[in-house]
């Protein structure tokens, strides 16, 4: 009988110290930080916008990440001038799953303003995409990680970047430096 109260009675401790284990290596995660977006692959034959992102966990499950995106294309003749400027903000739920992955769930909104000109004239216009993302982040080390994320998203270009509007999916590949 003594044998089975000390088997409950570990049992119990060690379910309470996993939650409160998992609670406390999310609590050290860094807070803020600094990261860049890779896209492997082109889009429609432009070359993407790279983006920079400031991920800020507000609450122990819960991040914001703001981007910037500047692209710019300059090209001889008769050809027009490309400049595309991309504000974005992500919100996401994380939840660590490992003592050196996150996993994250959450959405993505971006306003691209886009230029061209050309010796005939410029136009201008705004495009914009919303986009369900699902990813995971690996910390290499406490304050710099790998991460992979995938979107499926609605977007709407202007005249600019093609007067088109649909469905896409994505992979994209982070990499985050985080201060504190």
């Amino acid at each position: 009988m003594k044998i089975a109260v000390r088997l409950a009675l570990a049992l119990g401790a060690l379910a309470l110290a996993a939650p409160a284990a998992a609670q406390q290596q999310q609590q050290a995660r860094p807070q803020i930080g600094f990261g860049i977006s890779i896209v492997p692959l082109e889009v429609a034959g432009q070359v993407p916008t790279v983006e920079v992102y400031l991920p800020i966990r507000i609450a122990p499950q819960f991040r914001v990440e703001p981007s910037l995106g500047i692209f710019s294309r300059d090209q001889a003749g008769t050809l027009p001038d490309t400049r595309d400027v991309t504000l974005g903000i992500g919100g996401f739920w994380m939840a660590p799953v490992a003592a050196q992955v996150d996993l994250y769930a959450g959405g993505r909104l971006k306003l691209n303003f886009a230029h061209e000109s050309s010796p005939a004239g410029s136009t201008s216009d705004t495009d914009v995409s919303i986009a369900a993302a699902l990813g995971g982040e690996y910390y290499l080390v406490p304050h710099f990680s790998l991460g992979l994320e995938g979107q499926l998203g609605y977007y709407s270009h202007g005249t600019v970047n093609g007067d088109d509007s649909g469905f896409f999916t994505t992979g994209v590949a982070f990499l985050r430096l985080y201060f504190k």
